[in-house]
């Protein structure tokens, strides 16, 4: 019952991809309730990687769901995700699962980067650090060597995040990040080519 209930959250957020107005937003609710459902017997005691695969999806659809919403609802998703991401990786480890670990840093990089541009003053700066620490946790996996583009998402999202803590920051800090942001677009556009990725690339 409870793989079902994932397979369906999986599938309704898929749907909810291929999907248009206020339609997207009811796949993407259903979508969280399956995945709430599985949760309770998915638990993290009798199985925990199942557990943490389907907290990692829920905050999956819960960013989904929060860029379709505004204002308070749009932070309270996103808070949810970010809760649900750092509940995955209680299992999802660098020791034990290096790949699954770094997916999941990265996806909780991306919560709190969103979680940023909808905060203001010292809450949104926390949210980007903690946002850059998670996207360099993701980078002590995701190597250009084994993971090219995995390694490329990661830096061109560091450098976003950077770039907007620059613009949060003032004179010598701010250059600093302003400086480690471009190094982050320049390693993407070692594997980010005009010839093999040209969208990523531009």
């Amino acid at each position: 019952w409870a793989a079902t209930q994932n397979n369906l959250g999986v599938a309704l957020g898929d749907l909810a991809g291929r999907s248009e107005g206020p339609q997207v937003e009811a796949y993407l609710e259903q979508a969280v309730a399956a995945y709430r459902s599985a949760l309770q017997v998915y638990t993290r005691e009798q199985l925990p990687q199942d557990w943490a695969a389907t907290q990692n999806n829920l905050g999956n659809a819960l960013r989904d769901l929060a860029g379709r919403s505004e204002g308070p609802q749009a932070a309270a998703y996103l808070d949810q995700a970010v809760a649900a991401y750092r509940s995955a990786l209680q299992v999802r480890t660098r020791e034990q699962l290096p790949q699954d670990w770094a997916a999941t840093q990265s996806n909780l990089g991306n919560a709190l980067g969103d979680l940023a541009v909808r905060s203001e003053g010292p809450h949104a700066v926390a949210y980007l650090e903690q946002a850059v620490a998670a996207f360099r946790g993701a980078l002590q996996v995701y190597t250009r060597q084994q993971l090219p583009q995995d390694w490329a998402a990661t830096q061109n999202n560091l450098g976003v995040a950077l770039r907007d803590l620059a613009v949060r920051s003032e004179g010598p800090q701010a250059a600093a990040y302003l400086e480690q942001a471009v190094a982050a677009f320049r390693s993407a556009l070692q594997v980010y080519t005009r010839e093999q990725l040209p969208q990523d690339w531009a």
